[in-house]
């Protein structure tokens, strides 16, 4: 058999072959990180913080968290035990995501590169006026601050509170444990007298 008799075959076996090697790869489409929810805002200085430049703050949410662990969280918050508080989110392995904040200025060249932080806790609702989004971390999260914290990995138990608008667009505001507050109507962890405290992120908006 000549090569010009086989050449009916060949040719569309290599044309499949050119295309198999080109066409995207499913498995690593399917592999692809993907998040639930992607925000960016400003941070606001901090009350004490003497007018310091607040920087872009970035937070990938990769998982909204079940309702279990939702009320693991409000037992251990209405036991009043900073200790067993930050126990009970140290145990949760799976991340919720992840807030990257700007460095500290005028410190070193190490400690003005961007820091990450773990959320062990996302959740989220709808509101008459807009959406209202609950993240907590069981590190300090020092939006607008001066430079606290820049190099501690100490726990500390932050909670972050943001509101959305009609417009798509909501700011935040930080709290302790001690400021937060279980709404029993909405079934959201949420601040205790949110209206007097002091914005700390501002412009907040989904870039999903």
């Amino acid at each position: 058999m000549t090569f010009a008799s086989l050449r009916p075959i060949v040719a569309p076996l290599a044309a499949f072959a050119v295309c198999l090697a080109v066409s995207p790869r499913t498995d690593a489409a399917k592999n692809a990180r993907t998040f639930e929810d992607q925000l960016v805002a400003t941070a606001v200085s901090a009350p004490d913080a003497g007018g310091v430049i607040g920087g872009r703050i970035d937070i990938a949410i990769e998982r909204w968290s079940t309702d279990a662990e939702r009320e693991s969280l409000r037992r251990t918050l209405d036991d009043n035990n900073p200790t067993a508080l930050l126990l009970g989110l140290g145990k949760v392995f799976r991340r919720a995501g992840v807030v990257q904040m700007p460095g500290a200025q005028a410190v070193g060249a190490r400690a003005r590169t961007r820091r990450v932080r773990n959320l062990k806790f996302a959740q989220e609702i709808e509101t008459p006026i807009g959406r209202q989004v609950i993240l907590v971390a069981d590190q300090h999260l020092g939006f607008g601050e001066l430079g606290r914290d820049f190099e501690s990995s100490q726990p500390e138990f932050t909670l972050v509170d943001i509101r959305f608008g009609p417009d798509g667009k909501g700011t935040g505001k930080l709290a302790s444990a001690a400021k937060v507050t279980f709404n029993i109507r909405t079934h959201l962890f949420e601040i205790e007298n949110y209206a007097s405290q002091p914005v700390r992120l501002s412009n907040v908006r989904s870039e999903n």
